[in-house]
């Protein structure tokens, strides 16, 4: 039986899905295992998002074949071009979530002294999470007024991220100036952190790709 037009854009909406809930739980799981200090934890992280990239591509390819065979409407064709650029965000994300968990792992056996920075890693990194929790919860709306509210509130939890990075990138230039022993430590965790900075940048760019699905328009002025 042949599969009708609304059973593959139901299939694709549940592959985006998957991927979203993988680099959501991928930046999950690197936050609880870094407030455990448990480095044996964070080998989950990069085993949860290895086949991103593969996910990413089997939807594209998808997307391109529903669109070759049923010709959709602009409304529908608008949200499957969104999928294809979100493909790339998702990606980008798990590739952040991957390289933060290798890297602060790393800086866990090494030794570096966290007291002083630990609050606002945590503080960075949770709210990454929420900037992207709240993108990702756009795919199951369909109201244009709550998806415009929901974009307005990742664009809160970006900025909030912004300001914990820099006060963290503040906190980490007095503990240089007291402690040059230090020097090569904290440059490298603020080089590691910057990921989680970006991961809610990303959320910011998620929650744009979603607002042109619904709302339609030109892409570039979201």
């Amino acid at each position: 039986m042949l599969t009708t037009y609304k059973e593959k854009l139901d299939a694709i909406n549940g592959m985006v899905h998957d991927v979203a809930k993988k680099v959501l739980n991928a930046h999950k799981i690197a936050l609880s295992s870094f407030e455990k200090k448990d480095v044996k934890e964070f080998e989950a992280v990069v085993e949860l998002v290895k086949s991103l990239d593969l996910e990413a591509r089997e939807i594209d390819n998808e997307i391109v074949k529903t669109i070759a065979l049923y010709g959709p409407e602009a409304t529908h064709l608008r949200e499957l071009i969104a999928y294809i650029k979100l493909t790339n965000e998702v990606v980008r994300i798990g590739d952040y979530a991957k390289t933060y968990a290798k890297n602060i792992s790393r800086h866990i056996k090494n030794e570096v002294e966290f007291t002083q920075i630990d609050e606002y890693i945590i503080q960075l990194h949770q709210s990454a999470i929420d900037a992207l929790e709240v993108a990702f919860e756009m795919l199951d709306e369909s109201d244009l007024e709550k998806i415009e509210d929901l974009y307005r509130k990742v664009l809160v939890e970006e900025s909030k991220t912004d300001e914990v990075f820099k006060l963290f990138e503040k906190e980490l230039i007095a503990n240089l100036c007291t402690d040059l022993a230090k020097l090569q430590d904290y440059l490298s965790v603020l080089a590691t952190c910057r990921k989680l900075e970006r991961t809610a940048d990303r959320a910011v760019e998620v929650a744009k790709l979603f607002i042109f699905a619904k709302k339609g328009g030109r892409l570039e002025n979201f």
